[in-house]
């Protein structure tokens, strides 16, 4: 089954369906950014692929729900990518992007030839940030199942937990097809920072994946791997 489009107005996610009440920012922005007015259609979700239409109520405490409540099926496999932290707010930009383009689990680590070292209050904080980034950005592409943003993890961390992990590298082998199978659980890239993976980390046994023919800005090789994996999923 397929999911809202923007035919059925902007979408917001509620923590129930059959009473969706919104919350303060989401009705703020509803209200104030979008122009929706009372009466106007809207879809409320609950980030797990289940959805519904309804109609925005401006001064109204709860929406008002309209037609059954419709499922979108979990995509399969399940798309992975773990980006490397680098400066500034483009790992925001990633975690946006990567939320547009459909992955399921987005990670961010730290690795050896990393600068970027957050301590762990500033680590909650960004945490906290990404996963409001990805709800936003969910919001704005319609995508009725919410990506789970990870805490931040170590390479190795992340590497031991994931299944069959590919390492993004410009000598790695052209990402196949086969590799996005259905049957193939969670496929899983992780992609390394602005100074390229350590000795160490090139020989902790992952397979190497190329992203593309040109040496790529990190944050470019985090979209651009994702791109690739949700054609391939999409097209298999």
């Amino acid at each position: 089954m397929t999911g809202p489009t923007h035919r059925d107005g902007p979408m917001a996610f509620v923590p129930d369906l059959d009473h969706p009440v919104l919350g303060d920012d989401d009705r703020h922005h509803l209200a104030r950014v979008l122009r929706v007015r009372d009466g106007d259609p809207m879809v409320v979700c609950d980030g797990g692929g289940r959805w519904r239409r309804s109609r925005f109520g401006d001064d109204a405490a709860i929406e008002e729900a309209l037609g059954d409540v419709e499922a979108v099926p979990a995509p399969a496999p399940l798309l992975q990518v773990g980006f490397a932290l680098i400066k500034g707010d483009r790992p925001e930009l990633v975690v946006q992007k990567l939320t547009e383009l459909g992955v399921d689990r987005i990670v961010p680590f730290t690795s050896d030839h990393g600068v970027v070292r957050w301590d762990p209050k500033r680590a909650q904080r960004q945490h906290e940030r990404f996963e409001r980034i990805a709800r936003e950005a969910s919001m704005q592409c319609r995508r009725t199942h919410l990506p789970v943003v990870a805490p931040v993890t170590s390479f190795a961390e992340l590497a031991a937990a994931a299944p069959r992990p590919l390492l993004a590298d410009i000598d790695g082998a052209a990402l196949a097809s086969a590799a996005v199978a259905p049957d193939a659980g969670t496929v899983t890239v992780l992609i390394g920072p602005e100074g390229g993976w350590s000795a160490a980390e090139r020989s902790a046994g992952l397979a190497a994946v190329r992203i593309g023919d040109h040496v790529l800005r990190a944050e470019t090789a985090s979209i651009a791997a994702a791109t690739l994996l949700a054609a391939l999923r999409a097209n298999r």
